[in-house]
């Protein structure tokens, strides 16, 4: 039972607050903290008609003495981080300070080409401050990397004499058809025949910026144990359901390269939109670097650390496409429909033989929207991390540090996700 401080105030946070009304054994006082007071008002009252106290606050992480003044107040045990991930690095120095354990659902800043010297994510930047402090901070707690490792170690665990290939395939859904992207990609074209090329936010956050066409996205998957780039729509396949899917990189492929060495080859694919004959402008990138505006090493700017890179991007117009990858989704608030799935291809050895395995998790988004307001891979995505608070709260996960879900047994996790209805459909298959 703790004392839980939750960060952000979002549709996750009112399901967990409903999960710890009704199982009083986790939680001896909740507090909830956003930007504005008044969003936290209405679970506020949520909460007291169920009989539990909710104390609400604003919170600036951008004003630490601020943020700092107002945790020591309410003396959290476990700080839950809904928050978008610029504050991530905040919260986490807030929640060490204060002698908390910490957790979120994903992993932020993770290098896009990872070597042996390069951490998980940023958040392991302070794996010393936890460790000093005697708390456990859990990263990446979702779906993405979470339960996704957990159900590969499960398999190696369990299914398989030896594992050498993971496929990881996405579908969030059926994505309505933007007439506006048609119009977008012809204007692109004129603009460009008039050699006015446009510079996106897309063309400036990967190693390959500048080198050529269709650098925006570059792909990183695992071959031979190690991180390959490969240009992007070099791999396509379709998902067990028949949708067309395109290999892209994805934080949990350097999740199963750090904590996972003994999966020789790993891949991520999702559905994108080929993007043909666009020329990325070499020039405004060149000239960006050179004056170190595409720097990833933060700078301080008033209190705050920032990198000059994630300024630039955020100043930049993102590209528009019919389909969008589920980051890109996020950010542009696409509205699917239909059942969004998670498709998880182990293959390996087992009795001798080779055997692939396919384990699926789905949910509609329709019926999840009407009831929750938001999509089903967001459903999930909260499903996963009040499992993980949870666990949290019984001191089933705690070691001082900074870790990811794969540094605990699979088997409580897992079983934890099977409590919050998070149901994994496992079946024979061939490889993606």
């Amino acid at each position: 039972m703790k004392r839980i401080l939750i960060l952000g105030c979002n549709e996750i946070a009112k399901r967990l607050i409903l999960a710890l009304c009704l199982d009083r054994s986790l939680a001896s006082g909740i507090a909830l903290a956003s930007q504005k007071k008044e969003d936290c008002d209405e679970l506020k009252n949520l909460a007291s008609r169920r009989g539990f106290q909710v104390t609400t606050s604003a919170i600036n992480l951008d004003n630490p003495q601020g943020a700092m003044m107002m945790a020591k107040i309410i003396a959290p045990e476990l700080v839950v981080n809904l928050m978008p991930p610029e504050f991530t690095q905040g919260a986490m120095d807030m929640a060490a300070a204060v002698g908390a354990d910490y957790i979120d659902g994903r992993l932020c800043g993770v290098p896009i080409m990872p070597n042996p010297n390069s951490l998980l994510s940023e958040q392991f930047r302070k794996f010393g401050s936890f460790q000093h402090a005697k708390k456990t901070a859990v990263c990446g707690a979702g779906f993405n990397p979470g339960v996704i490792t957990t159900i590969v170690r499960k398999a190696v665990a369990n299914d398989f004499a030896t594992v050498d290939n993971v496929s990881i395939c996405v579908i969030p859904g059926t994505a309505p058809q933007k007439a506006s992207a048609g119009e977008s990609a012809k204007k692109e074209t004129e603009v460009q025949e008039k050699g006015e090329d446009i510079l996106y936010s897309e063309d400036i956050k990967n190693p390959n910026a500048g080198k050529g066409v269709n650098a925006a996205h570059p792909v990183i998957h695992i071959k031979e144990g190690k991180p390959v780039s490969e240009p992007e729509f070099s791999r396509e396949a379709k998902s067990s359901g028949g949708t067309q899917v395109f290999m892209t990189s994805n934080p949990v492929i350097t999740d199963f390269l750090k904590e996972m060495p003994e999966i020789s080859e790993a891949s991520f694919f999702e559905p994108v939109v080929r993007r043909e004959g666009r020329k990325v402008p070499t020039a405004k990138i060149e000239m960006l670097r050179a004056l170190g505006l595409l720097s990833d090493k933060p700078v301080k700017v008033g209190n705050a650390l920032v990198k000059p890179i994630d300024v630039v991007a955020e100043v930049l117009p993102k590209r528009i496409d019919e389909v969008i990858t589920q980051e890109e989704s996020e950010n542009e608030n696409v509205t699917y429909t239909g059942d969004a799935v998670y498709e998880i291809y182990v293959s390996g050895v087992k009795n001798a033989k080779p055997l692939t395995k396919l384990y699926k998790i789905k949910e509609n988004n329709d019926l999840i929207r009407e009831k929750n307001g938001i999509s089903a891979l967001e459903f999930m995505d909260g499903s996963a991390i009040i499992a993980g608070v949870k666990l949290m709260c019984l001191d089933k996960w705690a070691k001082p540090g900074v870790f990811t879900p794969a540094a605990f047994p699979e088997q409580l996790y897992y079983d934890a996700l099977k409590g919050e209805g998070i149901i994994i459909e496992e079946s024979e298959s061939q490889p993606l």
